[in-house]
């Protein structure tokens, strides 16, 4: 009885491993800043019709100290008729630092603001009400990627701890 209890135990602290593994992952999906992402992401918001598919072909960022912070996106977008488009955006984001800290040293792109103050699509500015509409979609986007993928996780680790219960009871 003692061995079983001690398998039991060793497979659910093996899912709760696997659970907390998938939800740390899930929270930094991409290796890439947060003002990019939200960059792509706000660049497909804005394009209309909305793509299908995209294939990001240039993402550079450029900053100048105590100058805004400048994201440049090129992509192609399929549409649902399948027919290519070459795009291009834009996002420009304030610089927030009041002096250098060990942070903002250490990763420059933390100096600047994590919402864009404009973005250009194409060559049309979006900025003011249209900007903060197109941000607040993309950040419950977002949020709902977040939450599907920590779902999946929890859902992975109750199948891994089924199964080990499963392989406990067959012994």
């Amino acid at each position: 009885m003692n061995a079983i209890f001690s398998n039991l135990q060793s497979a659910a602290i093996r899912a709760l491993l696997v659970a907390g593994v998938v939800a740390v992952n899930g929270c930094s999906d991409s290796r890439e800043d947060v003002r990019v992402v939200l960059c792509k992401d706000l660049a497909l918001e804005l394009s209309r019709p909305a793509p299908e598919s995209v294939e990001w072909t240039r993402v550079e960022t450029r900053m100048r100290r105590s100058e805004e912070l400048r994201v440049d996106l090129g992509f192609e977008s399929r549409a649902g008729d399948g027919s290519p488009r070459s795009m291009r955006a834009a996002c420009f984001y304030r610089y927030d630092a009041v002096e250098d800290t060990a942070l903002t040293l250490a990763d420059p792109l933390s100096a600047y603001s994590t919402s864009p103050s404009r973005v250009i699509l194409n060559g049309r500015e979006v900025s003011g009400r249209e900007l903060a509409d197109a941000v607040g979609r993309a950040m419950l986007g977002q949020g709902r990627d977040l939450l599907e993928r920590a779902q999946r996780g929890v859902e992975d680790a109750a199948r891994q701890l089924g199964q080990g219960l499963h392989d406990l009871q067959s012994r």
